[in-house]
């Protein structure tokens, strides 16, 4: 039995007889600390508030949240430790929902009905995999520190860990994952890459991890290579499809990527894959399909702490662009009543404000083909929304807001008429790496353009100040922020400003381990790219060094 584990439990099930069932099951079997939750947002506040050991997820939780985006959920937020162990339970034998859990990586999946036995069966081999053998004959200690090493960051030792596990076991998938993500994380890519290469003929997430070196060093052709061959040989292959879609959007081939994304989301509709789906289709300015899918993904993260507020924003301004202003009103009502934090986010409130200008718009059109009495008696009405719009302008101004709400802003104030306070966000939001939608007429947006040009020339000058004052590792971080939109005439400068700042970190002797993928692939570029910069031998060499 389990009892030596001394297992913390969590079973959600939105059946209260199904949870009393499983409870006693685990029970039966040494599991005797066991919490229930009868749906996603119950099952999330427990995990914040303790530690859990095993978590078993039914499929189908009677709300809009499922099982399978409660483990997306869990996985992104990090709710349990990687040693922790996520099984599914579902009725379902088909081969979509086993691939829609699938790859999210649960520890295993019960199929319903089950007996205690058969709970035991499935749970003790990966129990003993992860958290070791505990028997009076052998005990082991499993892989359990080599996953709380790659939790605590500390890659470098994962990698010994693993290295010194595969001399003694041999090779194993997890623990060959575990390596190649580390090295990943490091971002050394050299050594990486041959990992993933040796491997890639047996696994195919090797494959994908070849792919995905490729993407980081902007090898965007061989990485598209490489993931269509991986498609076609595993066409259920979630992740590389994703990927096949990101590369693909980073190729500038958006309706390609659209396309995949939607094939993809008729197999598993997880949140983070929708919300891709609904942003290309933005990108592409398809309204409709914008909506649907941005509706899905509102309604199938509710419950998420971290919420996303542009994807409300972008299902609202979809909505006004295709004529559904009433329901557009509706949605910015609920949003603001079910979610208290709605009513501080910038998204939220440019929302409100675009609807309320292009209903003064439609209003001003409409009133100037009614008679005088009439116009006289609603104009009040339209002078109070304009008070109302000005009022939520002003206020946009001094809400903390990100890059990316920065384009919603952008479009309220020129909806409004304020064109200099919309240039000014919508530049602010490109120096930032935002893409500008169609805002404006041309001269307007060739001058948003050109302050975007300048400010990132700006905060550039910002980055090699904050050298000059030996903040070598804010610096650091404000060039890998920048790294990926500087105007093309800078870019080999910012390059190596990016490798140099790494360089200086390490031989003050601090940890540059976060920021050592910047550093490679800033160096990698300019090998390809820039190869007669004239700084290039100094910096390989001094990199090498290092």
């Amino acid at each position: 039995m389990l009892d030596d584990y001394n297992l913390r439990a969590l079973v959600v099930d939105d059946m209260a007889s199904m949870r009393s069932m499983m409870k006693t099951q685990l029970a039966s079997i040494g599991v005797s600390r066991v919490s229930e939750a009868p749906n996603a947002a119950v099952a999330i506040n427990k995990m914040r508030a303790e530690k859990f050991d095993l978590v078993l997820l039914d499929y189908y939780l009677g709300d809009a949240t499922d099982g399978q985006q409660l483990l997306e959920l869990i996985r992104n937020e990090s709710l349990i430790a990687s040693s922790a162990l996520a099984v599914m339970v579902t009725g379902e034998t088909n081969y979509g929902s086993v691939a829609q859990v699938a790859e999210h990586t649960p520890d295993a999946y019960l199929l319903k009905p089950f007996t205690a036995d058969k709970l035991y069966d499935r749970l003790l081999p990966v129990i003993q995999r992860k958290l070791g053998v505990r028997l009076a004959a052998k005990k082991t200690p499993g892989l359990k520190p080599i996953y709380d090493q790659y939790d605590a960051g500390h890659y470098e030792a994962v990698i010994a860990l693993v290295d010194a596990y595969t001399e003694r076991e041999g090779p194993r998938a997890d623990t060959a994952r575990l390596k190649g993500d580390s090295l990943i994380q490091m971002g050394d890519y050299v050594k990486a890459l041959q990992h993933y290469k040796r491997l890639q003929d047996h696994f195919s997430w090797a494959a994908l991890g070849v792919a995905r070196i490729q993407a980081h060093l902007h090898h965007t052709d061989a990485a598209i290579a490489t993931l269509e061959k991986l498609v076609a040989d595993a066409p259920h292959y979630m992740h590389a499809i994703d990927m096949l879609a990101d590369t693909y959007i980073a190729a500038h081939q958006p309706e390609k990527a659209l396309t995949i994304l939607e094939n993809a989301c008729a197999i598993s509709p997880t949140v983070n894959r929708m919300r891709a789906t609904s942003r290309v289709a933005e990108q592409i300015d398809d309204e409709n399909r914008t909506i649907h899918w941005s509706s899905k993904v509102v309604e199938a993260n509710k419950f998420a702490v971290a919420q996303d507020f542009t994807d409300h924003a972008r299902l609202v301004r979809s909505l006004v662009k295709t004529g559904q202003m009433d329901k557009a009103v509706a949605t910015v009502v609920r949003f603001e009543s079910e979610v208290p934090q709605a009513k501080q986010s910038a998204s939220i409130q440019a929302s409100k404000g675009y609807v309320l200008a292009k209903q003064i718009e439609n209003e001003k059109i409409e009133l100037a083909s009614l008679p005088e009495g009439i116009r006289s008696r609603r104009l009040p009405l339209l002078t109070e929304k304009e008070a109302r719009l000005e009022n939520i302008v002003n206020s946009l101004s001094s809400l903390e807001h990100s890059a990316k709400e920065g384009i919603f802003i952008s479009e309220v104030f020129i909806a409004s008429g304020h064109s200099e306070k919309a240039m000014e966000a919508a530049s602010t939001a490109m120096a930032h790496g935002e893409m500008m939608p169609a805002l404006g007429d041309a001269a307007w947006q060739e001058a948003v353009k050109a302050q975007a040009v300048a400010k990132t020339k700006a905060r550039i000058l910002d980055g090699l100040n904050l050298l000059r004052a030996n903040k070598t590792k804010e610096a650091l971080i404000l060039f890998m922020e920048l790294v990926e939109h500087t105007p093309p005439d800078l870019t080999p400068q910012l390059l190596a400003n990016v490798v140099t700042t790494v360089i200086a970190l390490k031989h003050k002797g601090q940890n540059v381990t976060e920021f050592m993928p910047a550093a490679r692939v800033a160096l990698e570029r300019l090998k390809e790219k820039y190869a007669n910069y004239e700084r290039l031998p100094g910096l390989i060499e001094a990199f090498g060094d290092s």
